[in-house]
């Protein structure tokens, strides 16, 4: 959010030379114009409109600030607000568990015809999930199960319904996870097993133990009436967007594609900025991307934290698995940054805990679809 400076006037008895009082009268009666001009014409157009941006970035940035604050932690049955293949299956096998759930997929339609689907799963197009006339499909009183191709799309989808006040969670590692599918293969898997065969360089790994870090996100709460319409805008604007016509198609860099920019000092000290997510404990004991400026998740709309990013450079939003930072992206770009994911995360740049499980992950994949 905005912060407007505060000033202090010092008021006292002052005396005004005789000779100065024609200046004043100028002073004043150019005053008393451009008053009269602020109603009218495109002097008052320019400040009417400058008052309205002020109050729909503070609109936003308010919201990013809950939102954020409300990823699930390590306390939550659906930490990160990632639900895993072999959870949800399990959910779906008891009705009761299942009755919670709403599934939906945003895949594009020919892997849907291609590949099938989990049963039961509503397909609205990923670009269309957020227009009103689709919204109007989605429960307000489940958790709604979000399926993509690998999980990177459907972080995008998940952060921009939580923006809107659903209850929204991602299948970890997308459709590739749940059945055996050319993305899961060619993406999931191939982006971890790159981080084991070619590891690209961490600095400050402590290889301090994790056990124990509680991570916990404050509840989701509902965009309030008010400022409904505008948050529904700029979700619409974002989701509706080119995916391909982008310098980085679906708001994605992968390892390469950012070890690659970081090679060009140019665009690595000039034009690019690194935002790690995770929490300062991971941060320090698996190592972290040299130059990376340490911002946790549920801390990052916090407006001193906002104040620290960059309008000017590409910000690339570093999680533990992509998945995460994906639910980061949207956001910072409804917020008027230019910001894209690394795909897979640091689980992709160099072997974490996690590239084993996606690779695993990958591989199990063998559960029943239509």
């Amino acid at each position: 959010m905005n912060t407007v400076a505060g000033y202090r006037h010092r008021s006292g008895n002052h005396r005004v030379n005789g000779s100065l009082i024609p200046l004043l009268l100028t002073a004043l009666l150019a005053a008393v114009v451009a008053l009269a001009g602020a109603g009218c014409g495109d002097d008052g157009e320019t400040a009417t409109t400058a008052a309205t941006a002020t109050v729909e970035e503070n609109a936003l940035a308010g919201r990013a600030a809950e939102v954020f604050a409300s990823a699930r932690g390590t306390d939550s049955e659906y930490p990160g607000n990632m639900i895993t293949a072999e959870q949800l299956y399990a959910k779906l096998q008891d009705p009761v568990e299942a009755a919670k759930l709403s599934l939906l997929d945003t895949r594009p339609a020919n892997e849907v015809a291609s590949q099938g689907s989990i049963p039961g799963a509503l397909w609205i197009k990923m670009q269309d999930v957020v227009n009103p006339e689709n919204l109007g499909k989605l429960p307000s009183d489940k958790t709604i199960v979000c399926i993509s191709p690998t999980g990177h799309t459907a972080n995008q989808v998940t952060t921009t319904l939580r923006w809107l006040g659903y209850d929204s969670i991602l299948l970890k590692y997308g459709m590739g996870s749940w059945t055996q599918t050319p993305a899961g293969t060619n993406v999931t898997e191939a982006d971890a097993q790159r981080a084991l065969d070619f590891p690209y360089p961490v600095i400050e790994a402590s290889g301090a133990s994790l056990e124990g870090v509680s991570i916990t996100g404050q509840p989701l709460t509902k965009p309030s009436e008010a400022d409904y319409d505008e948050l529904q805008q700029a979700a619409q604007e974002y989701m509706n967007a080119n995916v391909f016509d982008q310098e980085y198609p679906f708001h994605h860099i992968s390892a390469t594609g950012l070890y690659d920019r970081l090679a060009d000092p140019v665009l690595r000290d000039e034009q690019t900025f690194l935002l790690d997510i995770r929490t300062p404990e991971t941060f320090d004991s698996l190592g972290h991307i040299e130059g990376a400026v340490n911002i946790p998740w549920r801390e990052l709309g916090e407006p001193q934290n906002l104040a620290q990013l960059p309008k000017d450079k590409l910000i690339v939003v570093i999680g533990d698995n992509g998945r995460d930072g994906g639910q980061v992206t949207p956001i910072l770009t409804m917020l008027g940054y230019d910001a894209v994911t690394l795909r897979s995360g640091m689980a992709g740049w160099s072997p974490t805990p996690e590239t084993p499980r996606i690779i695993e992950a990958v591989k199990n994949a063998a559960y029943p679809v239509t």
